[in-house]
């Protein structure tokens, strides 16, 4: 082999050493901390204070009243109990006037937690507030009576993943705020979920460049006062299948699905696939409106 040729495969098998002995530090450097009533950390914000990148924190059930906190370590995994089981109240506190959580590390994963009652002077008090340019994966978690579910920033390198959440009654009443609101995110991937009766805002609002919903369900049955039950504002890649769309009576705006009305991305596509539509007021609406396709 010429010498040049070996140099090149000396470099590349050299940092593929070195790229496997950081992580393999990483991995053996992660804990797992514990979170719970006679436990080292009888509170989520006191293990919130302790963690370092790559740690693992499993919250055990219960209600965690008014304990409001900052998560700020990168690839953390955070896991309750399950909905219901571990459930976060805000009992009236905020953490940075921002939210119950607000995530400032990158890769932060979170599954089966709470997040009750966060309300903040800007009325826009989050359960989970993405405050960084990263990734965001949620998996069983529950969002209820926030004046936002889930609100993020402009983060164009963000993905937000939320798997098997529901999210019920969140805003505060204005139509400025929703069960969920995704910035202007590179991709929101929402699928498994249940969303519905937000407080006059939408059922989901995404401003994110790409924004797949698959097998979802935004049913407002027959009392719910949301507006939109999805709104993509600017619009761009929007992909919706295999969801149930049920827009009640009382809706404030007689389309279910509006997406570009605030002026759409270049490249906005929507894909409409075997989803199922229902309204339900007297006098009627339209199921998807694409403004300036």
């Amino acid at each position: 082999m010429a010498r040049n040729a070996l140099d090149k495969v000396m470099k590349v098998n050299t940092a593929a050493f070195a790229f496997a002995v950081a992580v393999a530090a990483l991995s053996a450097q992660a804990a797992t901390l514990t979170v719970g009533r006679g436990e080292k950390y009888e509170k989520p914000s006191q293990a919130a204070q302790a963690v370092k990148d790559g740690d693992t924190i499993v919250i055990a059930a219960g209600e965690y009243k008014g304990d409001v906190c900052a998560w700020r370590a990168d690839n953390l995994k955070i896991r309750g109990a399950g909905i219901d089981k571990t459930v976060l109240d805000a009992d009236g506190k905020i953490c940075m006037g921002k939210g119950l959580w607000v995530i400032c590390g990158t890769n932060t994963t979170i599954e089966g937690v709470t997040f009750k009652g966060a309300k903040c002077q800007d009325r826009n008090g989050a359960g989970i507030r993405l405050d960084v340019n990263g990734d965001l994966t949620l998996k069983g978690c529950s969002f209820v009576e926030n004046e936002n579910g889930v609100l993020t920033g402009p983060f164009a390198d963000s993905t937000v993943t939320i798997e098997k959440c529901t999210f019920r009654r969140n805003g505060f009443g204005d139509g400025y705020s929703h069960n969920l609101y995704i910035g202007a995110v590179k991709k929101l991937v929402f699928k498994d979920s249940f969303s519905d009766h937000a407080i006059k805002g939408h059922n989901l609002k995404s401003r994110a460049h790409e924004t797949e919903i698959l097998n979802s369900v935004f049913d407002d049955g027959k009392d719910g006062e949301s507006s939109y039950l999805v709104n993509c504002p600017n619009g761009g890649k929007v992909k919706m299948k295999g969801c149930k769309l049920v827009q009640s009576p009382k809706a404030s705006n007689g389309i279910m699905v509006s997406i570009g009305e605030e002026g759409a991305y270049p490249d906005t596509k929507f894909e409409n696939i075997g989803n199922k539509f229902r309204n339900l007021r007297p006098q009627g609406g339209q199921e998807v409106v694409l403004h300036n396709p």
